[in-house]
């Protein structure tokens, strides 16, 4: 959570609501079409564990108590 204004919290997050919990062959076609990229199931399939490690990396940066630094950050602690 963000505080944007100073007057409350707002739930800044890349990944709410939007990471699936298993990234599945439908959904990575999916984006890759849009993307404009025409893989095949076997490249998507290879590129598949790195794309999870990757969101749950990001997941865990998701959940890192950040409040306190950006307070003191735009009190002029840091």
């Amino acid at each position: 959570m963000v505080s944007a204004t100073g007057h409350g919290t707002v739930d800044c997050s890349i990944l709410a609501g939007m990471t699936p919990t298993v990234v599945t062959l439908d959904a990575m076609r999916s984006a890759m079409r849009l993307a404009g990229f025409a893989w095949s199931d076997a490249e998507l399939d290879a590129l598949r564990p790195g794309l999870e490690r990757a969101l749950a990396s990001l997941d865990e940066l998701e959940r890192l108590p950040l409040g306190d630094t950006e307070r003191r950050r735009s009190t002029g602690f840091f």
